[in-house]
């Protein structure tokens, strides 16, 4: 079991290390880049969504989500369902900076799987599918 948590650490540190070094012009630390894209993939997301999804503190996320905004790559608004809470948005800047994340993120994953074939590429992605519908049930189950 210990192996196995060490294995996918090293692979998800390595897939972030793989990304971050193609994307060193982007002027954002991984972070900021993660949650940039975090917001672009779950667009309208609540703060604390969002940092459940990123696993810092709402505290930390507001920080970031200030950095962000600064440089005009987010909006927060008004969420339409209650008032009293607010989603955050991609402002129109952002567009070439996501742009730029998912080519990068399409040669960090050409790289990953090269040797692959089609077939095996499928599998894999299929069984991570998988794990990710396993993993978001409830922790108890």
């Amino acid at each position: 079991q210990r192996h196995r948590g060490i294995v996918s650490d090293l692979l998800l540190r390595l897939l972030r290390r793989d990304f971050h070094a193609r994307a060193t012009g982007l002027g954002l630390t991984p972070a900021l880049a993660r949650l940039l894209f975090n917001v672009h993939r779950h667009p309208g997301s609540r703060p604390s969504e969002l940092a459940a999804l990123l696993d810092v503190t709402p505290v930390t996320l507001g920080r970031m989500l200030d950095r962000l905004a600064r440089r005009g790559y987010v909006r927060c608004g008004p969420d339409p369902s209650d008032r009293r809470a607010q989603c955050v948005q991609l402002a129109p800047r952002a567009a070439p900076i996501i742009e730029r994340m998912t080519a990068i993120g399409v040669l960090t994953t050409a790289r990953a799987t090269r040797g692959f074939s089609a077939r095996e590429r499928a599998q894999l992605l299929a069984l991570l599918g998988r794990l990710q519908a396993n993993l978001g049930r409830d922790a108890a189950a």
